[in-house]
This record gives C-alpha cells, structure tokens and sequence, in this order.
C-alpha cells in the first residue's frame, strides 16, 4: 500500500465525518378548527402541549363514518361559545412568525391579550395565562377594567386591587356607571364600603396636628405652602413645619382611608378640605382666605374642596378599605387565588 493510501486511510479512521440517523420529527399533523364562521388550520401539537382539554379531545374515537373532527376542511372542529378574533390572538401567540424571534417580542394590542387570557383561562393553558397576566398587568388598566377582567378570568390580584382603587377613587363614579359595569349588588357594596371608610367631620368637632406643610392642591397634589404664611385674622405668622398653629373646625372634611401597602408605605388618609375652614390657633378666626390664591405648581384657581391632607396613622380612626372588601369579596377572591396555585 503506497504512503498516500495509508495517510488516507488514517484520515478515514480519525475523522469518519458525521453519521445521519434517518428520525421522523413529528409535528403531530394539521388540525382544523371552526370558531363563528371562519376555519383556522394548525399544527396541532402546541395546542396538545399546552391544554389537556385538546389533549384528549385529539384522542377521541372517529364517528360511525369513520372520520375524525378536524381532519380536514370539511370536518373542522366546532367550537361554539368563542370569537374568532380571540383565536386568531391565541394562535399568535402559540406559533409565533419568525419576526416575532428576530424582534425579540411579540407584539400583541390589548385587546387581542385579552382575548388570549380569556381563551388560556377556559382551556387551562397555564403558562399562557400566566404570560397573558404578565404582559396585562404592563398595560394601564383601569379600576373598572381590573374588577371586570379580575372576575372574569379569575385574576385576585387585578380583583383586589380595582376594588380597593375604586373605594378610594375621588370623586366616585357615577351611580349608573357602576351599575351597567358591575351589577346593581356590587355597586350597592362598594358604595356602602367607600361609606365605610370616609369620615366627615361633625360641626362642632376639631381636626387638630395640621401644619402647612401637609397641605396639597387637589389638582396636581403639589405643596401649596413651601413657606409660612400670616393668619388673615390677626396676622400673626404662621411656619410651615408648625403643627400646633392651625386646627380645622366642623363642617367640610372628607376623609378617605388608604391602607398600608409595602408598595406605598405606612397608613395614611386624604382629606380633602375648604381652605376657610382652616383656624388660626391665635386669634380663633379663619385663618385664610380664598381670594387670588392659585396652586404655585399648576396655577388652578382654589376653591372649595381644593386642597389634600396626608395624614399619618395617628389620626386614623376608621378601619381601612382593604379590611372591608376582604369582608365582603373574602371567599371570592380566594377562589380566584386558587387558579394560580
């Protein structure tokens, strides 16, 4: 054997080159669905993998005839109950086009999440729900909008938070909104909550530990005071930080309580207030007065109803409105806490 041959046949024996092994990559074949009037056609093993509910519809015997529902065309899968336009979205995002990888993201409106969280929630698809929640919670959802979306796809914490928002919005919505969005019952319950957990202060009555300070625009909730101020009464000076100065007597106090949450700290109250009823601690008499003042920060025109307090948990007196929704809306949202376990 000449040189050549031999160096030839160690190259064969060092390096073979890659060997093929003939495998059949299964895609689980084309499923055809019906959803309204129009015929969507799919692979099938994503919706096998993601939803035991088309696991074992793909395994059910043939008719009589022997043919199976979705095979083709003409014998679609009819799903009845479900929009087109929410399965279209669900198919997005069950077989996403090469864009989507390139992009790194998959671009869905609002909208046709929603409808893919309606879908995963029905069929038990998971990990879709999950993400549908996930991309969701980025979107600017209203209070309304969590109530609603939170009870119909059993999301607690979207539940949870759009009741206690709600309670705590100012001023409350109309009485007709509530009504045609969440049922007369429910808008009857948080009315009586939002009730609850607002205190109004009786005449007669004093509202006492307030500085200048402490008090915003009701508007765009700047400081309104960032230095002292004379009492208009008997000019006597008034400090920012001095919370022995002014007092607020009887009349026009709405106080709404915000619980403590680790997102936005300790316990606090709004109270939204009429600037003439503030009182200087020196001479007894209002203390302020309303002509041409304007916020500094936004520059509105104030008026009754126009400042914010924030007041610490000392002052509190009310249970907060989170305790009172978990006594009503308790055991409803544990149920929907389970679908995340």
């Amino acid at each position: 054997m000449s040189a050549a041959s031999n160096e030839s046949a160690s190259e064969a024996t060092a390096s073979p080159g890659p060997i093929i092994h003939p495998k059949r990559i299964r895609w689980g074949g084309i499923i055809f669905f019906k959803v309204e009037e129009t015929v969507f056609e799919a692979p099938r093993y994503r919706f096998a993998k993601h939803s035991e509910v088309f696991e074992t519809m793909f395994h059910l015997p043939a008719g009589s005839d022997g043919t199976a529902e979705g095979q083709d065309e003409e014998h679609p899968i009819l799903l009845e109950g479900y929009k087109a336009v929410h399965f279209n979205s669900l198919l997005k995002v069950l077989y996403p086009t090469p864009e989507d990888f390139i992009s790194g993201t998959l671009q869905l409106e609002k909208e046709e999440w929603i409808g893919v969280l309606n879908l995963s929630t029905r069929w038990s698809m998971k990990k879709i729900r999950e993400h549908a929640i996930s991309e969701l919670s980025k979107a600017s959802l209203n209070p309304m909008e969590k109530i609603v979306l939170g009870r119909d796809h059993k999301v607690a914490k979207w539940f949870r938070e759009g009741l206690t928002e709600l309670v705590s919005e100012n001023p409350i919505r109309p009485l007709a909104e509530l009504k045609a969005q969440l049922g007369a019952e429910m808008a009857c319950s948080l009315l009586w909550i939002r009730d609850q957990t607002q205190t109004i202060l009786e005449p007669g009555l004093t509202l006492t530990g307030l500085s200048l300070g402490m008090i915003g625009c009701y508007y765009c909730q700047a400081g309104m005071f960032q230095t002292g101020s004379n009492c208009v009464s008997c000019s006597r000076t008034i400090a920012v930080d001095d919370c022995s100065a002014i007092c607020m007597f009887g009349g026009s106090c709405d106080m709404y309580i915000h619980a403590e949450n680790p997102a936005t700290g300790p316990a606090t109250a709004t109270v939204c207030i009429n600037l003439q009823s503030l009182m200087c601690r020196g001479c007894s008499k209002c203390a302020f007065s309303l002509e041409n003042r304007t916020c500094p920060s936004c520059s509105r025109a104030i008026g009754y109803r126009a400042f914010k307090l924030r007041l610490g948990k000392s002052v509190i007196k009310n249970s907060s409105a989170s305790q009172k929704i978990l006594e009503e809306f308790g055991e409803e949202i544990a149920r929907y806490e389970s679908w995340d376990e």
